[in-house]
């Protein structure tokens, strides 16, 4: 069966797919944040590959209890239709609940560790394959890429290096296919992207690139002398222990049978587009995507990253490839803009290393940055995301197979809330701010009778969409007009007073059109 191409753009990929503000925010104020997904891991794995299950811990079991309801919440509103997380601190599992359906039409329960398409969290263990190939001196970061595939020997890509396509900065676009079976194997795709080359420079901007990471996942079956996948799975799965991760290709439809769903969609609108008996939706291993895993498997790589290339007593990646994924290259922002994408986390910017996406807080590079190094992950496009905070030990994976959906984005913030700034809340609400707090009812576009939250956050107002994400708000203009902070030019919000001069509604203002929301 002949499927549509669809980019692996994660969280970050979805912003990344977005041509310009106005379309991220389609329809109307948001389009749909993929996240990205982050997956990440901080806590040693065992020799073994396992984690401890239940522990006592510092974290408090209403902080747990919030998030399992979080998950919940999102599949009782229909935002996702199954979703899992898995929560591990100092490598023992604090919670791993699941919620909905891995298959709604047939009503099967969603199950822990259900199988799933992580798109582009397969980037990132891409990369990890090709730090092998740096170490033993078998590929080299400053080299052409025309080194090792004759295929990029031209005027157009002669001078791309490995450097530029593990770092997104080739001048790849997103992608240049048009469906995935478009190309008879890896080779052959690869060789594709070289005869129109890439669209910009190399080396001159970031533009995250599902084509570039395909070079990387052949430059790896090249050097190494075999496909992708078997390098992959004899060189990081099978020492890692992830017995439930392997390329979705075909040749695997057995495998692929315990696969969950995957949604196209929005809240209330989702369908099916793909199902296990469907077969491979892929027919070879690419470096972007087509790797399928679980939320536990995923941890153990990413528990591997965050201790430093070890698991037990094996040194998988060396202490000089971690820190090479891990250094910060390239800001990530809002696609055409200097406007850094939108994470639920506060107190951090997002960076990209090496196929790795790291969060820090502060804006320094290189050496200095190491010591900001706040979380670092990667997330993909159908809805798998996570997150590490190595000083905390802490590791959280949350897995859906619902493409479009925006809980990806709204679990960011409700980690943020109940585990990494707890009990902060609105507290010490500035007076000015307290009479524009409080429920306001949406009704236009997509919107309907959707209760729009406008609440405090560190001194600012935040105007909370539920089935969007929680905006920041700046400080008003001369005009009283509060402007998005991820598009203070193109959507501002004002407050409408009654005779008595209550705050009664707001107005959202974007292109010259202007839209009333009631206060509840």
């Amino acid at each position: 069966m002949h499927h549509h191409v669809a980019p692996s753009n994660d969280r970050i990929t979805v912003l990344i797919t977005e041509k310009s503000m106005l379309q991220y925010f389609q329809p109307f104020l948001f389009s749909c944040l993929r996240r990205w997904a982050v997956a990440i891991a901080v806590a040693l794995v065992s020799a073994q590959g396992s984690f401890a299950q239940e522990a006592s811990s510092p974290i408090a079991g209403e902080s747990l209890q919030q998030l399992d309801l979080r998950v919940a919440s999102y599949v009782q509103e229909d935002r996702a239709v199954g979703a899992e997380l898995l929560v591990l601190e100092n490598r023992k599992v604090l919670l791993h609940v699941a919620h909905g359906f891995s298959d709604r039409e047939q009503k099967q329960p969603w199950q822990k560790n259900t199988l799933c398409n992580i798109r582009s969290m397969t980037k990132s263990i891409t990369s990890a394959a090709a730090q092998l190939l740096i170490d033993r001196g078998l590929l080299k970061l400053n080299e052409p890429v025309a080194t090792y595939l004759d295929s990029f020997d031209n005027e157009r890509c002669r001078e791309i290096t490995v450097r530029h396509v593990l770092t997104h900065r080739s001048g790849f676009p997103l992608t240049l296919l048009l469906a995935p079976r478009q190309y008879k194997s890896l080779a052959e795709q690869v060789d594709a992207y070289a005869v129109p080359g890439p669209a910009s420079a190399p080396g001159e901007t970031f533009t995250y690139s599902d084509a570039g990471a395909d070079v990387v996942g052949r430059l790896v079956a090249k050097v190494a002398g075999e496909s992708l996948d078997a390098f992959v799975q004899r060189e990081i799965l099978t020492p890692l222990g992830m017995k439930n991760s392997f390329y979705g290709i075909d040749g695997y439809e057995q495998r692929l049978q315990h696969a969950a769903n995957l949604y196209l969609g929005k809240t209330k609108g989702w369908h099916r587009f793909w199902k296990p008996e469907n077969g491979a939706l892929y027919p070879f291993a690419w470096g972007s995507q087509t790797l399928y895993s679980t939320t536990t498997d995923y941890a153990k790589f990413l528990a591997m990253v965050s201790d430093g290339g070890r698991v037990g007593d094996r040194q998988i990646l060396s202490q000089a490839a971690i820190e090479r994924m891990l250094e910060p290259v390239s800001p990530v922002t809002i696609p055409g803009t200097d406007v850094a994408a939108p994470t639920g986390f506060r107190g951090v910017k997002q960076h990209y290393g090496q196929m790795m996406v790291t969060y820090r807080s502060s804006e320094l590079t290189g050496k200095q940055a190491g010591k900001e190094l706040e979380l670092l992950g990667h997330s993909g496009s159908d809805g798998t995301c996570g997150w590490a905070w190595p000083d905390r030990n802490l590791i959280v994976i949350y897995f859906t197979q619902s493409r479009g959906g925006r809980t990806p984005l709204r679990m960011e913030e409700a980690l943020d809330q109940w585990l990494i700034h707890p009990g902060t809340g609105d507290r010490a609400i500035p007076e000015h701010l307290r009479p524009y707090l409080g429920s306001y009812i949406a009704n236009f576009k997509q919107f309907k009778d959707e209760e729009f939250v406008v609440r405090a956050r560190d001194g600012k107002l935040i105007l909370d969409v539920p089935s969007q994400m929680a905006f920041e708000l700046l400080a008003p203009d001369e005009n009283r007009r509060w402007a998005f902070a991820l598009a203070p030019e193109k959507i501002q919000v004002t407050f409408s007073r009654d005779d008595k001069n209550r705050v009664v509604a707001l107005r959202l203002h974007q292109g010259g059109d202007e839209y009333l929301v009631p206060r509840k």
